[in-house]
């Protein structure tokens, strides 16, 4: 995929950058750094300074997995169809795990008060925002053994497999709309609460996906 070659080129090297600004952050952090967060935004977890040079290069690793997707899929010649899907993942990948990386330090430093739902609101809203916009575009992916609504009879049938996406599409907006609004809501709950309904919405999800792409398997959803 040619065409992939600049795009993840630029992509290194804001990944390169991500993690040089790390590095210089590192002499001007304390010993022990945040790096967990519970749903009230309060700081519940520590660790040693360099946990943030760690966080810096995770963005970089991830962009080497996804550019090797396509080489290591045994149907990676079908990412050639969704082209521009799979390039907007990546940058949407990229993008988002940058900016998470640097939550370490905002938090350190002060930017990000203690107990503040800002955390929450960037994570959570994030990854919210990135499944409504993976919804939209899951219809268009082809089959392959990485990427999209993988299951044994989507991979086993072509129709199955594009009713399954079209199916996962939808669900994966309604679980992004979810995402976003327990994002907002989760310094107002209780952290049981929070946790019990993005259980409810990852798990049944996932369920509703696997349980369609069996009945269509089975030829009962028609």
């Amino acid at each position: 995929m040619k065409q992939n070659k600049p795009l993840f080129l630029a992509l290194a090297i804001l990944c390169t950058l991500n993690l040089l600004g790390h590095l210089v952050c590192l002499p001007f952090l304390p010993e022990q750094v945040p790096i967990h967060w519970n749903f009230a935004g309060e700081i519940d977890g520590w660790g040693p300074k360099w946990s943030a040079a760690a966080f810096g290069a995770l963005p970089l690793g991830i962009l080497l997995l996804l550019g090797a997707l396509p080489y290591i899929d045994p149907k990676g010649k079908n990412f050639e169809k969704f082209g521009a899907l799979y390039r907007g993942t990546t940058i949407g990948f990229t993008l988002l795990f940058c900016l998470f990386s640097w939550v370490t330090e905002l938090s350190a430093f002060g930017f990000i008060p203690d107990g503040s739902n800002l955390v929450g609101v960037l994570i959570g809203g994030g990854l919210g925002f990135f499944f409504i916009l993976l919804g939209n575009y899951m219809p268009r992916i082809k089959q392959n053994y990485t990427f999209g609504c993988r299951t044994p009879w989507s991979l086993a049938d072509p129709h199955n497999w594009e009713r399954t996406q079209r199916m996962g599409g939808i669900t994966f907006i309604v679980m992004g709309i979810a995402l976003l609004l327990n994002s907002f809501l989760a310094g107002w709950l209780g952290e049981g609460v929070v946790l019990t309904f993005l259980l409810i919405v990852l798990l049944g999800g996932t369920g509703w996906i696997f349980l369609y792409s069996f009945l269509v398997y089975k030829r009962i959803m028609k």
